[in-house]
């Protein structure tokens, strides 16, 4: 029962299918396939290769004099490469017409409307190896003078060195250099005013008064002792106290 529904499918899809494309007409293109010059042809290489249009809508095979022909090619644009593991080739286009009539040309994708037209048969060479793998860097020294920070360095030792003995042989480039290295004085307030004016008269007089109870407590803490207040002389305190021992200060 499935084998007789699968053909009746069939006849189906068979009956509906149009007859303009049952008579398209089938065109071939051909050409050669060769490496470039200094390149190696490794073993069996053309039979490694293969003939892709539109990315394998339609394909070909290489023979061993390197000819290939792609048959079956109904009239339209595509886009002809050559795959291989070891070898790119450029892609081209390929134009074909009602008639037969192959034209073609290199692909140009940002610039569709330049055309460089190929001879016919296609003549197709390999551009380079396939390189897989990324030869490493070696050393060299202009990878060290390029660094950015011996240039700095090197920059700095000119500013440092060499324009001071320029300088010195050209009196008004000296000059020049003099005023500009000159930094402007900066009048610093001073510190009793600052104090003056963030406390006012009367916090000044408060901190007067704290100070001088102070002096009073460590004189007679020292007297009390029977120490002599010289030997406290480094305190700046006990420096007022000393010569104030016979004020009217205590």
């Amino acid at each position: 029962m499935k084998l007789i529904l699968l053909a009746v499918l069939a006849l189906a899809a068979s009956a509906d299918t149009p007859s303009e494309l049952m008579d398209t007409p089938r065109f071939s293109i051909e050409g050669q396939v060769s490496l470039g010059h200094g390149m190696v042809p490794p073993e069996n290489w053309k039979a490694k290769s293969k003939v892709l249009l539109d990315y394998g809508k339609h394909i070909g095979f290489i023979r061993d004099d390197g000819y290939f022909v792609v048959e079956g090619v109904p009239s339209g644009s595509y886009i002809l490469e050559v795959t291989n593991v070891n070898y790119i080739f450029e892609p081209i286009r390929v134009d074909v017409n009602s008639k037969g009539k192959v034209r073609a040309r290199k692909l140009n994708v940002l610039q569709p409307n330049a055309v460089a037209t190929l001879p016919y048969p296609l003549r197709l060479q390999a551009r380079q190896p396939t390189k897989y793998f990324r030869q490493r860097e070696q050393w060299r020294a202009t990878d060290v003078l390029m660094n950015p920070m011996v240039i700095m360095l090197g920059v700095a030792f000119i500013l440092m060195v060499v324009t001071p003995k320029l300088a010195a042989n050209d009196p008004e480039l000296k000059k020049e250099l003099e005023q500009t290295m000159q930094v402007p004085k900066v009048d610093m307030p001073d510190v009793a005013d600052v104090l003056a004016n963030m406390f006012g008269g009367e916090h000044l007089n408060l901190l007067h008064g704290v100070s001088l109870n102070l002096m009073v407590i460590v004189k007679s803490t020292v007297l009390e002792r029977g120490g002599e207040l010289a030997q406290y002389s480094d305190y700046p305190f006990i420096e007022i106290i000393h010569s104030e021992r016979s004020g009217s200060m205590f």
